[in-house]
């Protein structure tokens, strides 16, 4: 399973992603990322979660699990984050292991 999260927005607008594969966590990472993905209810969610529109210096957020060859995208507002999917993006951005990187506005 890997686990993408792309963050846009914000005051200074810039992109990050922060990327995890459990090929790279340990046996208990590996069983708490996927309760905490099935939690956030990635797999059967809409591309698009949220109604509202983008807000003014808010985040926006694009998360994609891949597995079994398979991958959904979900995209949502800062404002319209449940609290599964803030646990879900707080445990991947804290993970050892992840692979992160930021790049400008766009």
């Amino acid at each position: 399973m890997k686990v993408s999260i792309v963050r846009g927005g914000g005051i200074a607008g810039l992109v990050t992603v922060t990327t995890v594969d459990s090929a790279a966590l340990a046996s208990q990472e590996v069983a708490e990322l996927r309760s905490r993905v099935e939690r956030a209810g990635l797999s059967d969610a809409p591309e698009r979660s949220g109604a509202s529109a983008g807000q003014p210096d808010r985040f926006d957020y694009e998360l994609t699990v891949e597995d079994g060859g398979r991958a959904h995208t979900v995209r949502v507002g800062e404002g319209d984050l449940s609290g599964p999917l803030r646990a879900l993006i707080s445990y991947v951005t804290s993970l050892p292991g992840r692979q992160e990187r930021i790049g400008p506005p766009g």
